[in-house]
Formats: structure tokens, C-alpha cells, sequence
């Protein structure tokens, strides 16, 4: 098979030739070939398979690569994917043990085994690999790796406590072969004890091992970007398209699984960042299948017959959630202490258009959950009741906590440690066209009960950086999320707080503390979900946020192929399980 990477063509003029050249080719495609054209916004960071951490890398690795265990879409159940069975667990909940399926293979015939599942973790969870954002969820949870003499294919995770993710954790790590990545064993002279609690000397060996692993171009080079899913990267043009093909003589293509069915002989990431471009590219039938064209723009596709006959669409439930964080713990300074009382921050709640929101800026094509964890989700409170926007509840709120408007100018105030302060408060957000005109609808509303909100607007880079520095006083963030359980230590606890972590607003105290350790290590799925039902009514009462919506998913698959099951959980479809029809 050729491999090929295309990178910065300094010639515009040759660089516009290979997009006419391509666009055009795809208008013109045979709608027979068994080639899937995909729409995603952006080309991934790079596709390191330790260290890149972006979103799009997911979805090509979703093709590339395979992991120890995984989830069925449909069930949203735990299954084996590299592994013959789920884990087998000791009494103690410390030890989870796995058999390796046989007959897997790396693309140069050698066979896949423990080794590489050491060697992988290793190199995950070590702090000189640049991918602290990755390594996070694995370094407070895997103590060790064991494997057995006897059986190359066998190996037992060792975890450093009980924990309802420990049986899962494993499958989160990118699988690297251990013959390529480090011939010479060097992470062998490193053992998992010095690696977690980074007791060992950097030597010159070590260090210069790192720096080749961690170089850049590995997330490039099309040698290095290989796995053991049933594709490989063929070609990537920046910021034109990614081509993926189905290997020869792949390990899994007897499997009967859906999730290891390679149908398509190619797909296509083609990247379009512009929403109009997306919706003529779709009208032309030049996407095979998108979940990234706006909600206004499949809307209006959703009214044409043509495209109706061409597309299955819908709009589907997902996990992410945004919201609007309040500082429980503002420095008093650059910050002031607008919501410290929980009777303001319950009035903000009642201040925001939520409904109206999502009907004006998502058309309807969102649901509006009362706590953090999706609605989707068994484990979701649904005893806990939307707050609706209520003006005069707020202003009855705002007036028990001591803000009233004692000068005539229509905006509450109240002194506060000897000084008058005025009830405007800066509301930060990423500079986006949707998200300013919420926060213009947001601040509307709540002026009809004298309070300000300032709209701040700011880059990524900046506005997280005062997140996590706990730099602001109201901020209109998001979260992702998947049907797999989600850690509430690393939003919710008090040590996330003071660590910097993602507790940006200050929420929480030694009783939440003790929910969140809980619901982590509860076995029993009665125990676990009730830790995780009280933890969502503390945080409803003390309305750290407020909670706003869950934008839908945004699908369509041509229906020149069969297959094509929709899911919950991200990107939403199977890109590698769509059959070209018969019939064509």
C-alpha cells in the first residue's frame, strides 16, 4: 500500500490547484465506489498515539486504532475488544485480569501481546511523555502491569484503590508496539513504582529516548501512524482531507462484531470549516456522511425532497452540557463577591432564558437537563426539577440576600465589607458569534431585575487560564461527555479546586468530598448511584452553575449506504460499518 502525507506547500498557487483538483473530483465521484466522503471541522493536532489529545484525533482513531475493551453503542454496555473477556476482578477490587484474543497482529505480522500493554502504559503514564492532560486519568489509578511467563497473552492490571473505573481504565490507553517504539527496552529499565512516583534518574539514555518518542513528527510520519484497527492513514493533505484505507490481510475481518467490520475500502475526512460550505457540499452530494454541519443549515436541507431522498438526517441526543459557572470564592478584589450567598446564585438561575435560548440560537435542537450528569444517563437524578426562568422569584431572592437598588438607578447594590458595590458583574466567554448573542440575551434578562451582566469576551487560551486561575466572576463554559462514567473528582471536588484543576467555580466541602469518593468506589451499583443522586442534589441546591442545555447532534448519512445505526455517544455514527447498497 502507498502511504503519503502532503505538508505545507509554500505555493499557494499549486496548494489552490490540489483543492480544485480534489473538489472537483469528488463532484464528479462514482457514487458506486465503496468510498466514504466524511465532514469533520478541523484536522486533528496530530495523531501521536500517545501524546495528541484533540477531538478530531479521536474520530480517525476510532478507524485505526483498537483498544483492550470498549463499549456497544447500542447497549452502552462494557465489551472486549483486544481482550477475550471483560475483567476478572479480585475480592479485593484491586486486580483485574485479562487474556489477550489470539491471532492479533501489528501490520509487520508480529503478534500482538502483554508486552505491548506494558510497554504502552509505561509510557502513558510516565511525566516525561508530553501528555499531561492524558495522563491525568490514568496516574492516580494504575499502580502496575503484570505479566506471566507462561502466557503471552495474559496480564493483570493492578490498581492503586478501589475504583468503579478500574475495570475499564485499561481500555483507554492507545496500544503501541513495543519492538517499534522502544527496540533497545529502554521503559524496561524503569519500573511502574519510579514511573508513578517519579523516583528515578533521568539519564542521558532515558532522556534522549523521550525527546525521539515525544518528537512532533511522529503524530505526522505516515510509517509511525499505524495501529491495530482496520485502517491505516494513506494520505492528509492540512486542511484539505485525511484518506484512510482498509488494510490487506487484516487480523479482525472474520470477526463478527460490528464494531470490527471494515466495509468501506476508503473514507475521506474532508475538511470544511465554514457552515455554507458544508450545507452546498451536502446539497451537491459531495458527503457521504457528516455531524458537524450547523442545526439551520440541516434544517433547511431537512425541507428539500431532494435531499430527503438522497439522506437519512436527525438530530440526536448527546452527552455535552454548557452552562454558566458562578465564583463561589472570589478573591474580593479583581473579583468581587457577587455570589458567594446561595440565594444570588439560585436567583441567576431563575434570571436565565434557558427555554428561550435554545428556541431563538439552536431552533429547538436541544434538551435541558437539571444537573451534571446527562439525562441520558440510568445514574441522572430526575427527581431534581428545571428551573424555569422566573423574574420575580429573583428579585425576591436578591432582596433576602441584601441587594436592593438604594439609589433609584435600576441596579441593585448592597455595601459589603464597608464599600457600596454595584451589581454588575463580568460574564467571560469565547469570542463567538452564537455565544455572544446568548450572553446578550442572558444579560436582557437579568437587567429586568437590576443586575449587569458586562459580557467579556476572550480566546481560549485566556479564558481557560482565568478558569483554572479561578480569575472571574461568572463564565458561559461547556463540557463533553460519554455513556462511560464520568469522574466527579476532577470537577467537583475540593481538592480539584485548590489544585487548579477543573472546579473553577469553588463548589464543594468535606460531605460533597465524601459523595465523590464514594460514588468512585462503590462496587455495587445500588450504593454507586445513590452516592452519585445526592451529589447531584447538593450541587442543584447550591447552583454552582446553571445548568443550560444539551445541543443535539447534528447526522446525516447518504443513503447509498445500508447500516447506518445513529448513537448517543460520539461522533454519533459508525463511519467503518456503512455497506454500500446493493442495488447501486
Amino acid at each position: 500500500m502507498t502511504i503519503k502525507i502532503i505538508f505545507m506547500i509554500k505555493n499557494s498557487v499549486y496548494l489552490l490547484l490540489i483543492s480544485i483538483l480534489f473538489f472537483s473530483c469528488v463532484k464528479e465521484r462514482d457514487l458506486t465506489k465503496n468510498t466514504v466522503v466524511a465532514h469533520i471541522l478541523s484536522q486533528p493536532d496530530g495523531l501521536h498515539p500517545c501524546n495528541d489529545n484533540s477531538v478530531m484525533r479521536s474520530f480517525i482513531f476510532n478507524y485505526t486504532q483498537k483498544f483492550i475493551v470498549g463499549m456497544d453503542l447500542e447497549s452502552l454496555e462494557n465489551i472486549p475488544v483486544l481482550s477475550e473477556n471483560l475483567a476478572e476482578i479480585s475480592e479485593d477490587g484491586l486486580s483485574y485480569t485479562f487474556k489477550i484474543k489470539d491471532g492479533i497482529k501489528w501490520d509487520n505480522g508480529e503478534p500482538f501481546t502483554a508486552k505491548d500493554v506494558e510497554f504502552s502504559t509505561k509510557a502513558t503514564l510516565c511525566h516525561l511523555t508530553n501528555n499531561a492532560q492524558i495522563r491525568s486519568n490514568y496516574s492516580t489509578v494504575i499502580k502496575s502491569i503484570q505479566l506471566y511467563d507462561n502466557d503471552p497473552l495474559k496480564f493483570t492490571m493492578h490498581a492503586q484503590g478501589v475504583h468503579v473505573n478500574n475495570k475499564i481504565i485499561i481500555g483507554g490507553i492507545t496500544m503501541m508496539q513495543k519492538s517499534y517504539w522502544d527496540p533497545n527496552k529502554i521503559l524496561d529499565k524503569l519500573s511502574f513504582d519510579q514511573i508513578i512516583s517519579r523516583n528515578f534518574t533521568e539519564s542521558e539514555e532515558i532522556s534522549d529516548w523521550f525527546n525521539a518518542f515525544n518528537h512532533a513528527d511522529n503524530g505526522y510520519q505516515p510509517e509511525k501512524l499505524v495501529g491495530l484497527g482496520p485502517y491505516q492513514v494513506d494520505e492528509w493533505v492540512p486542511s484539505q482531507y485525511i484518506t484512510i484505507v482498509k488494510k490487506d490481510n487484516w487480523w479482525g475481518v472474520n470477526s463478527e462484531s460490528i464494531y470490527d467490520k471494515a466495509l468501506p475500502d476508503k473514507i475521506i475526512f474532508k475538511i470544511i470549516r465554514e457552515d455554507a460550505s458544508a450545507y452546498l457540499a451536502l446539497k451537491n452530494q459531495e458527503l457521504d456522511a457528516t455531524t458537524s454541519v450547523g442545526t439551520v443549515k440541516l434544517m433547511k436541507l431537512q425541507e428539500r425532497e431532494y435531499f430527503n431522498k438522497n439522506y437519512h438526517s436527525e438530530f440526536k441526543d448527546r452527552y455535552a452540557y454548557n452552562y454558566i459557572g458562578l465564583n463561589m470564592k472570589p478573591d474580593g478584589i479583581k473579583n468581587k463577591p457577587f455570589f458567594i450567598d446561595q440565594r444570588v446564585r439560585r436567583a441567576m438561575a431563575y434570571l436565565t432564558p434557558v427555554d428561550e435560548i435554545i428556541e431563538v440560537m439552536v431552533h429547538g435542537k436541544a434538551s435541558r437537563q437539571a444537573a451534571q450528569i446527562s439525562h441520558l444517563k440510568s445514574t441522572y437524578n430526575d427527581t431534581l426539577k428545571l428551573i424555569p426562568l422566573d423574574i420575580e422569584k429573583a428579585k425576591e431572592l436578591l432582596t433576602e440576600a441584601g441587594w436592593v437598588d438604594s439609589d433609584g438607578d435600576n441596579i441593585r447594590d448592597k455595601v459589603i465589607n464597608g464599600e457600596k458595590i454595584k451589581f454588575k458583574f463580568k460574564l467571560s466567554y469565547m469570542t463567538s458569534p452564537i455565544t455572544k448573542e446568548i450572553v446578550l440575551m442572558i444579560k436582557e434578562s437579568m437587567y429586568k431585575a437590576g443586575v449587569v451582566a458586562d459580557p467579556t469576551p476572550m480566546d481560549f487560551s485566556l479564558f481557560y487560564k482565568n478558569a483554572q486561575d479561578h480569575n472571574f466572576e461568572a463564565m458561559l463554559g461547556g463540557w463533553g461527555g460519554s455513556a462511560s462514567y464520568s469522574n466527579p473528582m476532577q470537577l467537583w471536588h475540593t481538592s480539584s479546586w485548590a489544585s487548579k484543576g477543573s472546579n473553577f467555580c469553588g463548589f464543594g466541602d468535606a460531605a460533597s468530598d465524601a459523595l465523590i469518593n464514594l460514588a468512585n468506589s462503590s462496587l455495587d451499583s445500588a450504593a454507586h448511584t445513590e452516592a452519585l443522586w445526592k451529589l447531584q442534589a447538593r450541587i442543584y441546591n447550591d447552583q454552582p452553575y446553571v445548568f443550560l442545555y444539551s445541543t443535539k447532534n447534528k447526522i446525516a448519512i447518504h443513503k447509498r449506504f445500508d447500516n447506518r445505526n445513529t448513537y448517543f455517544e460520539r461522533p454519533g455514527l459508525m463511519l467503518n460499518n456503512l455497506k454500500l447498497n446493493s442495488e447501486l
